[in-house]
């Protein structure tokens, strides 16, 4: 039986804020031959004073037929997310020179316990001033390698850097009725899976706000 995560309601101004980007991001990755790609945005929120991930979006492309995913919540260590905020660095599905090799280390896996049709994951973390993750960007794709491909990990770390630029601008309020609410930190709740083998570190350079310390616009008065 598929686990259904809590949800919690985003912000509409918080996700408008991160749909444009997505949908660039969408165009970026589809010019290259890709199946089935999916991607989201999640942000570190806390409720009852424990911090968690939260999907600020649903899953891109955008289908009016979709179950809703936006708002879902997962523990810190929840899957190659959990990595990436643990250890403040880009995760990837590593790279493997066939399909059937895939498929035989994720059956070794003793982590994995359920069955899974992509065969590329990413975890891109965007970090705060002071080296804090703010949000993960998570993408999956059922292309071999694909998110193997340095250059291309490269390039979306790039588009997630322009992206910190315009939020870290937008930190002064040029618009009157949008703010981003500051978000109350919390003790990190450790409750959920683990990142599979199968996955990889990467040492590249991350995204990283100058100002912006969470990520929680919402509309104000004026």
């Amino acid at each position: 039986m598929e686990k259904i995560e809590p949800r919690e309601p985003v912000p509409p101004a918080s996700q408008l804020a991160v749909l444009p980007f997505l949908a660039a991001m969408q165009g970026f990755l589809t010019a290259s031959d890709v199946d089935d790609l999916r991607l989201t945005i999640h942000r570190v929120m806390s409720r009852e004073e424990q911090e968690f991930l939260q999907q600020v979006s649903p899953y891109l492309p955008l289908t009016k037929t979709a179950k809703p995913t936006d708002g879902r919540i997962f523990s810190v260590d929840t899957g190659i997310m959990g990595a990436a905020y643990e250890h403040k660095k880009l995760f990837r599905t590593r790279y493997f020179p066939s399909d059937q090799a895939l498929q035989d280390a994720l059956r070794e896996d003793v982590i994995l316990k359920d069955a899974t049709k992509a065969k590329s994951w990413i975890a891109l973390p965007f970090l705060g001033p002071s080296g804090q993750v703010v949000l993960i960007l998570f993408a999956d794709c059922d292309t071999l390698n694909f998110f193997a491909d340095d250059l291309r990990v490269t390039q979306m770390a790039a588009m997630c850097e322009g992206f910190c630029r315009l939020q870290d601008y937008l930190q002064d309020s040029p618009f009157a009725n949008l703010r981003n609410f500051p978000l109350q930190k919390g003790d990190p709740n450790r409750d959920g899976g683990k990142a599979y083998s199968v996955q990889e570190q990467v040492d590249i350079e991350l995204p990283r706000f100058q100002n912006l310390t969470s990520f929680n616009y919402e509309a104000a008065a004026a």
